[in-house]
């Protein structure tokens, strides 16, 4: 310390820091200066490890484990501070009367006597030895801290067991490891025992030291020295070591039922076989033939053709961790799946509610969500996607990449339906990676139906009714008492709901014939009168002429029986019905139907009768099962998906048999027609800005003298000025209305 500057070295980096007398005191006594040290003096730190034994863990996350090495940290903090009580009283004593030479008796007197002051501060378990607070503080004039009295870590050995050819020999082992030229260290630790006793008996050989080699315990702890973030990034690649060393994100969390639905979709663990159902479900819906031909037995309509993986596509409620929809696909990840699953999320569970009518919490479960967290797929970041869940008021949040513990909701949700997947015909284990699936294709001996049907009556018994491990509730009855106490949005009319979650395709031509897409023709007379009437300043061509009009269709890949239309602005919405009664009664997919198209093509016109055209139909579907046997894996795929869009079964039973049984709206009627121009997309068309126009040539200026005149209503407008008798009819008289018109 100078007289007129301080010099200051900032501690551990060494920077030199140079301040005056008068700005070192300023710095100090603001508290910019915590602690100051003199040269050669050894300043410890306090770490967070020690900061938080200080404070008892709480919570309901609490191990066992963490609690016995709290217990034993917060020892260890008690010792320090016994030691620190007795090391800075004696310091105290020292300074006040310079006695310097107590001897081991008179410490011990001294610490015996300052025995109940310490019992007081909960530090009267032991009284340390003179020998201990001698050392304690030895060459010191201040207080000593906390940290100065805590245990000592065990120092790190120098290298000096084994010559230094032997470490060199070993950090050569383990760079083999790090430039991937051997894949283990143990691996690595058998060329190093073989070159070391090389060298010993060869090369250089050992005077004096350790003869034997370093032991699997010892080169381990070395390789874990060297496993830095650079080292591993050359093993394993940034990207896994980046996930692996950086902390990970906070997952979503919701206050009420429906707020945050995430949907996602996987392969499943599982085979599940697809079956022949030739004079089954397609048959039943096509028209009768002319010959029908014997209905087969059971054992052959069961017959299993093959074997694949099919995908799940989940829906969970954040909230109350319920599910609200399951759903079994070959489909891989389409817009297709996403609007299904969508859709069995706002409908009720009327099959769940039949199955299981004594457990109400478990299956009531639906409702239209605030937000919908998505994949960062190609297929759902689409004007689809968006636009649909726009017009219902409905949030989209796509999910952060390469993150899947933003999503660890449903990804724990979709491990429940997995373990009980694994333990049906052809399913196999998710917990262990090296499992060959194929291996469990041959035990594969149920449908999409018999596996949907014992993974819902698991998860309805066992999820919805026990306590969730994230919210220590029912997710039954924490949803069914969320909905009570925030309440639900309502469900819109579902035939306009299936409308909205259809896929879209712009500028599509509407002429007086109806719309041609894809092949098929949809027309309904009424409907397109209304548009082409409604839209008038839209069309293109000369009044009495063929005229047309540029539309959105609103179109669905598994079921080609009808689309929808939107018209100009999106505010239009109506259905247009396939003209070809055989494809308006059977919802069958695109796909399905130009396949059968193709292979009868001749049959497929409109001058020959339904019953002909049906009876070709399930000869191509018969062909198809007879085909899927004998294809090779990767053939099958899309046989299998050909062959399911026959049959029109993409969501489960209980959304369709409500979609067919209650088309109701929201004002309770039944067979109500949709409105042509309700309101899908209200607000979606651009402003119109006002004309600019210019100030006034002339203005006239008003005289000092003059008045405003005081405003007053028109003659032709009314003047809403009542009395206070008058204002209690008019409330009554409102009232009296709302009740009238209250369901």
């Amino acid at each position: 310390m100078d007289a007129n500057e301080i010099t200051l070295r900032r501690f551990p980096d060494g920077e030199l820091l140079r301040k005056d007398t008068t700005e070192f005191a300023i710095h100090y006594a603001a508290g910019k200066i915590m602690q100051t040290a003199q040269a050669g003096q050894k300043l410890n730190t306090f770490t967070a490890r020690l900061l938080l034994a200080l404070l008892k863990p709480e919570g309901r996350k609490v191990t066992v484990g963490e609690m016995e090495d709290w217990e034993k940290q917060r020892e260890g903090l008690i010792h320090a501070a016994t030691k620190q009580f007795y090391g800075n009283k004696y310091l105290d004593q020292r300074k006040f009367n310079c006695d310097y030479t107590k001897t081991e008796d008179d410490l011990a007197q001294f610490m015996k006597d300052l025995h109940p002051e310490a019992d007081k501060l909960g530090l009267g378990e032991w009284i340390p030895s003179a020998t201990v607070i001698r050392v304690l503080v030895f060459n010191r004039t201040r207080h000593v801290s906390l940290v100065d009295c805590m245990r000592k870590e065990p120092a790190v050995r120098k290298r000096g067991i084994w010559p230094e050819w032997t470490y060199i020999l070993a950090q050569e082992a383990i760079e083999k490891v790090f430039r991937r030229e051997l894949k283990k260290p143990a691996q690595a630790y058998e060329w190093f025992f073989g070159q070391f006793y090389k060298e010993r008996d060869d090369g250089i050989g050992i005077e004096g030291g350790r003869p034997d080699p370093p032991t699997d315990r010892v080169f381990r702890n070395w390789f874990k020295q060297a496993s830095t973030k650079q080292n591993l990034e050359r093993i394993h690649g940034s990207r896994k070591v980046n996930k692996s060393l950086k902390g990970v994100i906070k997952p979503q969390d919701a206050v009420r039922p429906l707020q945050i639905v995430i949907i996602d979709q996987t392969v499943g663990n599982i085979w599940s076989a697809v079956k022949s159902r030739s004079n089954g479900l397609v048959n039943r819906a096509l028209p009768p033939g002319t010959i029908e031909p014997d209905m087969p037995s059971d054992e052959t309509r069961k017959e299993v053709l093959t074997a694949k993986r099919p995908e799940i596509v989940y829906a969970v409620d954040v909230f109350s961790r319920k599910t609200l929809a399951l759903i079994l696909t070959f489909e891989p990840p389409s817009i297709n799946t996403f609007m299904a699953c969508l859709k069995m999320v706002m409908t009720p569970k009327l099959e769940w509610k039949r199955r299981f009518p004594d457990l109400p919490d478990a299956t009531e479960g639906h409702g239209p969500p605030e937000t919908v967290v998505l994949d960062n797929l190609r297929v759902h970041i689409t004007d689809s996607v968006q636009l649909g869940l726009l017009a219902m008021n409905i949030g989209v949040e796509y999910a952060a990449l390469a993150s899947p513990e933003w999503k660890a909701i449903v990804e724990r949700a979709i491990g429940t339906v997995k373990r009980v997947m694994e333990g049906l015909p052809g399913g196999f284990s998710i917990d262990y990676p090296n499992v060959n699936s194929s291996d469990h294709q041959k035990y594969a001996a149920l449908d999409l139906d018999e596996i949907d049907e014992m993974a819902t009556f698991k998860l309805i018994t066992e999820h919805h009714m026990k306590p969730h491990g994230g919210t220590d509730e029912p997710p039954g009855a924490r949803f069914v008492q969320g909905i009570k106490k925030y309440g639900r949005g309502t469900l819109p009319d579902l035939r306009q709901l299936d409308l909205m979650l259809r896929r879209r395709k712009i500028n599509a031509t509407l002429t007086r014939n109806g719309v041609v897409f894809k092949g098929h023709r949809f027309h309904n007379e009424g409907a397109v009168s209304r548009l082409l009437q409604e839209f008038v300043a839209k069309t293109k061509g000369q009044i009495g002429e063929a005229v047309s009009l540029k539309i959105t269709i609103l179109w669905k890949p598994g079921d080609c029986s009808s689309i929808g239309v939107t018209g100009p602005g999106g505010k239009a919405v109506v259905e247009l019905s396939n003209v070809d009664p055989v494809f308006a009664r059977t919802p069958m997919s695109y796909a399905f139907a130009a396949a059968a198209k193709k292979a009868n093509q001749k049959i497929f016109e409109l001058q020959y009768p339904p019953e002909l055209r049906a009876r070709y139909l399930r000869e191509f579907y018969e062909r198809l099962e007879q085909l899927l046997p004998r294809q090779s894996h990767k053939a099958g795929k899309k046989t299998t998906r050909l062959l399911e869009g026959g049959r029109g079964v993409v969501i489960p039973a209980d959304v369709r048999s409500f979609d067919i049984t209650i088309p109701v709206t929201n004002l309770g009627l039944a067979n109500v027609d949709i409105p042509i121009a309700s309101a899908a997309a209200d607000g979606r068309d651009p402003p119109t800005p006002p004309k600019r126009k210019g100030p006034p040539r002339t203005s006239k200026t008003l005289a000092a003298d003059s008045q405003i005149p005081k405003w007053e209503p028109p003659t032709s407008e009314a003047n809403y000025t009542f009395t206070a008798a008058e204002s209690e009819a008019l409330l009554d008289q409102m009232e009296a209305e709302m009740e009238a018109t209250r369901h």
